[in-house]
Parts: C-alpha cells; structure tokens; sequence
C-alpha cells in the first residue's frame, strides 16, 4: 500500500497543462513525482515535504527544474490524498498453466472527500499465449460493470478530483450573467463572484503561501470597487454607500504588503541591470524590504481577521443575496436587462477613455496620464463583467487594444512609483542601525536611475500606443461591442 498526495496550484496550472505532480510514500520520505506528455521525472527525497511549498523551497533536481516555468511564483499544495493498494493476480487454464497476470490497482481518495474506491485493471498477458490473453481481456472489456480505464495520468487525476467533489463548478450554483437577466441581478451575480475570490484567497493571504494569493484578492476588491462606481446605481443606494467605503479600506490596508511583494519580486531582474555595482551590493536592501514586508504582512493579517473585515464581506453577500431573491414585482422596471446596463454603461466609459486619451500629449503632468491608467483599469474590469453580453469577436479584440495601452501605462506608473519608493527606502537604510555600505547605496541609486529611465521610455512609447488605440481600428473594434 502506498500513499499519493496530488499537488498542484490553486489555479491549476499543471493540470492545465496536462501534468500531474504527486508525492508518493510507503515508506520514510517517499518520492516526488511529476508525469505527463510521454515523460515521468522522479527525485527521491531524503526526508518528508511540507505544504504548500514554493519553487525553491522543493528539493533540487530535475522535477523543480521542469516544474519552472509551468508554476512560475505560485506554491504547490495538496489537492486530495489517495491511498493505492495494488495486488498481483495470475490467471491459469485448465492445467494450471500461468496464461496471463494482470495488477489490480484499488485507489481511495481519503482527502478532501473519501470516495469509493476507483479500481484499474492492467493485463499482462504471458508470451506464448497471446489467444488466451485476448480471450481474457475480451472478457473483461464485455463485462458491463468495466469501464476503460483512463488513458492517461491526467485523465485519472481529473477523476479523483471529480470523485471527491475537489472540482468546484464557478459561480457557487449560482445562475449565470446572460443578456436578458435584470440589471441589479447581474451585477449582483458579478459582485457575488468577486466576493467568492476574496473568502478563497483569504487563507492563502494569511498563511503567506505565495504572493499571488494576496494578487488576486486586491484584483477582486478593485473589480468591486471599479464595478459598483460604475453601475452600482442599479442596487439598492444605501449598502452601496456603506460598502463602498469598507471595500476602500480593504484596499488601503492590502497595498504596503503588495508593493513589497512587487519589488522583492522585481529585485532579481533588477540586481540584473546594474552595470556599475553587483547584485550583492543590495543584499542589506532585500534583507530591509524582506523586515519590512514581514512587518506589513502582520499588519494586513491583523486586519483581515478583524471583526471589520468579517462583517464586511458576510453582510455583502446578504445584501447582494438579497437581490438575487428579489421577486419579480418586487423589482423595479427601471433597472432595465443586463444587455441594456452593459451597452449603456460601456458606451459611457469608452467615451471617457477615448476623450481623456485625446488629450495626453508629451507635456501633459505625470497626474493626467495616472488618471489614464484608472478609467482604462476600470474600464477593462467593466469588460470582464460585460463578457457575457458582448459580441466575443469584438470583445476579444477591444480587450486586447486596451491592454496593449494599460501596458504602457503600467510602465509608467511602475518607474514613477517604484523610484520614489527607492529614495524612501534609501532614507529609512540611513536612518537604521548599523548603516548599510556605501554600495548598496550606490547600487539603490542605479535602480532608481534605470527606473527613471523605464518610466521615460514609456512616456517616449505612449505617443506612438495612443495615436493606434485612437485610430480606426480600435475605435471600430470599440463600437462593436
């Protein structure tokens, strides 16, 4: 008997591509295994994992190399456990002659649900006779209670985690946005969705298992944010009022530990750019972000299992449910259907991105092109919701034409803000004790420098993205959403 833990990130992201990576023991430390597309790479470990686990926190060898590029920054961590007893059972004729063999592989998920057992029959049949092995295996391909096993170790994977329920269908249940639904239902659909994120993101922020985690939450709040300045007129004014503003403050109290998260992400491509100093000269910086970070990061978590925080995302989803289970006649006509809103409300904010736009010019202040930025980040969110009720052609092209533009803009932004914080950084450095070497200083000061550099060389790059997003072409992917 041995025991199989299944791994992967919280967004799937090896079993998207098809490979399964497994942590198998009947015994000591066990072994990791990663299979999938004809290959199966093993690395033997000398004693027992923890989980959830980063890239480098795994053991050297040739699973983390070829687990890189698929897993990128995101953990690992366990998705079910199995146990797997395997029996050998020989098939003799009439005369007691071995005819075949066959391994009878009975699994039984344990984790996160208990299942029946899930049971693969593989048959051997022994040289010399090949008529009775096919006699068998027609036997057993007729008996109705046999199904073909899957072809591959994804296929069972996804098996077990259908067995056990692990496969969560989106939406909680919930009906989804379509052109005719009324307007506040949609919305409210959509708000409810980003509230999901955010209670599935909240143990990953917490127990710090990847930086992503806390991603993805502040990716949920400015959606809600975005999506309830935009069209949260069409639900009731009150709660949208009061909610508005706590949203707010969720987003001010996860911003410190992001804006860490991004440098300390960002400092080995940017330790790679200095021309004048070494990468090690910045060790001492890290090590002040790394105190830093740890600082914000207990301050986030004090927050986000506060009374505040609870209360806020419990009595959101009542107020959000409550429209769903709104009657009828209880509804008012004029919230009109969800396909009216999204045209409506995407008319409007296309207008107001595409004016400002026509208004950047190389001269204009650093404050105009952030406030860019803004419309076109809730305008992309306002697309994400309105998906359902585009013509997808047109979507699908209008997304793509306003990300090329958020991508300079991001850029930007980043050089703006990302050497300001260096001289903060700088400051603090001097201030502690004992004072770092003057060459980490040096060093913080070519950062800066390039990142000054970064930013130029968006704003020289955003003449050239806006006179294209202007254009007719975009503007005609534009108008047919």
């Amino acid at each position: 008997m041995r025991t199989v833990t299944y791994l992967d990130t919280v967004d799937h992201r090896l079993r998207r591509k098809n490979l399964v990576l497994t942590h198998q023991r009947a015994g000591a430390a066990g072994e990791l295994v990663l299979a999938g597309n004809g290959d199966t790479y093993t690395v033997h470990l000398k004693e027992p994992p923890r989980w959830p686990a980063r890239l480098e926190q795994l053991p050297h060898g040739v699973v983390r190399d070829e687990l890189g590029p698929v897993i990128g920054i995101r953990a690992v961590l366990p998705t079910l456990t199995a146990r797997t007893v395997t029996r050998e059972v020989a098939v003799r004729d009439g005369q007691g002659d071995l005819v075949a063999r066959f391994d009878w592989a009975e699994t039984t998920a344990t984790e996160p649900a208990a299942t029946e057992p899930l049971v693969r029959i593989t048959l051997y049949p022994q040289p010399g006779s090949r008529k009775a092995g096919e006699r068998l295996a027609k036997g057993l391909r007729a008996a109705p209670e046999i199904q073909p096993a899957p072809a591959t170790q994804a296929e069972a994977y996804t098996e077990l985690l259908t067995a056990t329920g692990a496969l969560r269908e989106a939406g909680n249940g919930r009906p989804p946005i379509t052109r005719d639904m009324p307007a506040d239902a949609a919305v409210a659909t959509a708000l409810l969705g980003f509230a999901d994120t955010i209670a599935d993101t909240l143990d990953g922020v917490v127990d710090d298992v990847d930086a992503e985690f806390l991603h993805d939450l502040r990716v949920a709040v400015r959606r809600t944010r975005s999506l309830l300045k935009l069209a949260g007129d069409v639900l009731p004014a009150e709660p949208v009022r009061r909610y508005a503003a706590e949203f707010a403050w969720l987003g001010d109290l996860t911003t410190p530990t992001r804006d860490l998260d991004v440098f300390l992400l960002r400092m080995d491509d940017l330790a790679g750019t200095l021309l004048a100093c070494e990468g090690a000269d910045l060790r001492p910086f890290v090590e002040h972000l790394r105190a830093e970070r740890d600082r914000a990061h207990g301050e986030l978590v004090g927050g986000l299992l506060s009374q505040r925080f609870s209360s806020l995302l419990d009595g959101w989803r009542r107020e959000l449910d409550a429209v769903l289970e709104k009657s009828d006649t209880a509804r008012e006509t004029s919230v009109g259907s969800a396909r009216q809103l999204a045209e409506k409300r995407l008319r409007r904010a296309v207008k107001r991105v595409v004016r400002m736009a026509a208004t950047i010019t190389p001269d204009s202040p650093g404050a105009r092109v952030h406030d860019l930025r803004k419309r076109c980040k809730e305008l992309r969110y306002l697309l994400e919701v309105a998906r359902p009720v585009c013509d997808a052609r047109a979507h699908r092209a209008a997304l793509r034409d306003l990300k090329r533009l958020q991508d300079v803009l991001g850029d930007f932004q980043d050089g703006e803000v990302q050497s300001a914080a260096l001289h903060t950084f700088a400051e603090q450095l001097q201030a502690s004790d004992p004072r770092p070497p003057a060459a980490t200083l040096l060093a913080m000061g070519e950062l800066a420098a390039g990142l000054v550099a970064q930013q130029r060389q968006a704003r020289a790059d955003l003449t050239g993205v806006l006179r294209e997003f202007l254009g007719p072409a975009t503007q005609k992917h534009l108008r047919a959403l």
